[in-house]
């Protein structure tokens, strides 16, 4: 397992306390958020959020490359802690375990419970919340939110947020998950409660966030929490461990839900194109908007029915003139983006559900995309 040889000198290297640490930038996710406040506590002189290898190698001194690097030829003194690479992803956990090892991480029972369907749902996807029970993602969200939008590219410089996760991911704290429901009380303070009713799945999530605050194992082990994903999550614990992450997760929410309503928006105002193959559907737009929004949006608008095999292809926020290819996971049998080839293809999933395509823009990629796909 050579993923353990990386860990074991990435540990090395932390030991010296003279070292940097690279992750990707553009949307962050809950893996590499956890990671990177890991690395700062544990003594990162400085933390970047980076795309290509030419950036990373302009960094002097020992680097540690997280959750981005698989792909790049780098220099000896750059070790690499990431799990892309791989073809089959039991081969490697996540980014935020390997960089947990290499710091000597040692959570409690509870934060290493959710921070194990972290690892399951960032190397599977969601389909993990078929054994996940009540446990999944819904406060995570406004975690990597706040952190994806603080930097989306360059030198960390908030690093406040990134102390008080870590103090959460070490906090010693325990809370029966009923007591959850007073994190959960933070979706009453967002600006969207309204829409929740009038666009029922693209605001799903905040319904359920709203449920939650009453009875959180309901709202966590109901139908709609498993067709969404939705559970009980680090960003709740994190929120009663550490009660001054409010205001940084409440501000990663609202910009959350924010990208669902322009998702409505964009909808309901037509800035879409349909592009239609033998078996399949293509959503694209030119606008960087999270994909699992749209896809709701265009179902609450009646544009598409929840049974139609769909693609949506979005702009990409990490490298310009790319775009991001995605679908359901209902639709997993059928819609497999692993199958895509050519020298446009800049990322596949190892499971298949998202792409990274370079083109010139949205309906081109999804042209481009199904001709590629066989139903």
């Amino acid at each position: 397992m050579s993923w353990l040889k990386d860990v074991l000198r990435a540990a090395e290297v932390v030991r010296t306390g003279k070292f940097k640490a690279v992750t990707h930038g553009g949307v962050a996710h809950v893996d590499d958020t956890l990671a990177a406040a890991l690395l700062h506590r544990a003594g990162a002189e400085a933390l970047y959020r980076l795309n290509t290898a030419e950036e990373i190698a302009r960094l002097d001194g020992d680097v540690v490359v997280f959750d981005i690097g698989d792909y790049f030829q780098l220099p000896e003194r750059f070790v690499v802690l990431d799990h892309h690479g791989v073809s089959d992803p039991s081969e490697e956990p996540s980014s935020v375990i390997q960089v947990a090892l290499a710091v000597g991480a040692r959570p409690s029972p509870l934060v290493a419970t959710l921070v194990h369907w972290v690892d399951l749902y960032d190397r599977y996807g969601s389909e993990v919340k078929k054994w996940a029970g009540p446990y999944g993602n819904s406060i995570n969200h406004g975690v990597v939110k706040y952190f994806g939008d603080a930097t989306p590219a360059g030198l960390v410089k908030d690093t406040k947020f990134l102390e008080l996760l870590a103090e959460a991911f070490y906090s010693r704290s325990e809370f029966d998950l009923r007591h959850f429901a007073e994190a959960y009380k933070i979706a009453e303070k967002l600006s969207f409660t309204d829409m929740a009713e009038r666009y029922p799945r693209t605001f799903q999530n905040l319904r359920l966030m709203l449920a939650a605050s009453k009875d959180p194992i309901a709202a966590a082990t109901g139908r709609e929490a498993q067709e969404t994903g939705f559970g009980l999550d680090f960003g709740a614990y994190a929120l009663l461990a550490v009660p001054e992450l409010e205001r940084y997760v409440l501000e990663g929410l609202e910009r959350h839900f924010a990208e669902a309503r322009r998702a409505v928006e964009i909808v309901s105002q037509g800035r879409y194109w349909k592009v239609v193959s033998d078996c399949l559907v293509a959503f694209a737009v030119e606008d960087y908007v999270a994909p699992t929004p749209l896809w709701n949006a265009l179902i609450d608008h009646g544009v598409l029915s929840l049974e139609q095999k769909a693609v949506v292809v979005v702009k990409d926020t990490g490298t310009p003139e790319t775009y991001t290819a995605w679908r359901p996971d209902r639709f997993a049998s059928v819609i497999d983006f692993r199958k895509l080839s050519g020298s446009r293809v800049v990322f596949k999933h190892a499971t298949g559900f998202v792409a990274v395509v370079r083109g010139e823009n949205a309906e081109d990629i999804a042209t481009y995309v199904l001709q590629q796909l066989e139903c």
